[in-house]
């Protein structure tokens, strides 16, 4: 690494090789399998499905089996580490909130849920559908206002309809899984009240991730290709 790129408070020998151990320990890749700290934190949830099937609890196994499926098909979207590391963050409050019953017994709990997690799914998906070419990649709309406005636009719809259908998914899982949950026309328009707001913040996110200069991988692609497309 030529001393070009280095941070300003690196200095002097000792400070460059413990910022190559820190780059290495959370910026590069272990082992194709166990990249690095956030596929540890991956793991945790199915560790944690495990320990509460071992206890008999299913509920709390099926929660957590159920976010660690989709911190792993996160990882498979080759998501830059802030967006990535963003989403586990709020599956992991989601998750173990189920598990340990929070969304019932903290009052502001199922805020920070409705929140965080469209927030970053909403950017997480868009991200992952500009990978397969259907939307623009955040990096080339950042040239003209229009495309963003409308990148920012399509992220907020995305985390707005995300919402929606989990309210939807609520209601069926009390009318007809009979699940125990508590719901009422209150409770539906606030958490659709945290879903936009979610949904605005991620919308923000990606706006800022594009207009900053950033891939939209977890490791930028050579300038050559980039220019390809």
């Amino acid at each position: 690494m030529s001393e070009r790129g280095l941070p300003p408070f690196v200095r002097g020998p000792r400070a460059l090789r413990a910022y190559r151990l820190w780059r290495r320990i959370f910026l590069g890749d272990w082992h194709p399998v166990l990249r690095d700290p956030l596929d540890l934190f991956r793991l945790s949830f199915l560790v944690g499905a495990i320990v509460f099937a071992i206890r008999g609890d299913s509920h709390a196994t099926t929660q957590l089996a159920l976010t660690a499926l989709a911190v792993f098909v996160a990882r498979m979207i080759d998501l830059p580490r802030l967006i990535d590391w963003g989403f586990c963050i709020a599956m992991f409050f989601n998750g173990w909130g189920d598990a340990l019953h929070l969304f019932t017994n903290v009052a502001w709990y199922d805020n920070i849920v409705h929140v965080s997690l469209p927030a970053f799914f909403a950017p997480m998906v868009y991200v992952g559908l500009s990978h397969l070419d259907v939307v623009p990649e955040p990096e080339a709309v950042r040239h003209r206002f229009t495309r963003l406005v409308g990148m920012g636009f399509v992220t907020f719809c995305i985390g707005v309809t995300a919402a929606t259908f989990y309210e939807i998914y609520e209601w069926v899982a009390v009318r007809w899984l009979n699940q125990n949950l508590f719901i009422s026309y209150a409770d539906t328009i606030a958490d659709l009240a945290d879903g936009f707001v979610g949904s605005a913040v991620g919308s923000l996110l990606l706006c800022g991730w594009a207009l900053g200069r950033f891939s939209s991988r977890r490791r930028p692609r050579p300038r050559t290709e980039q220019l390809e497309r």
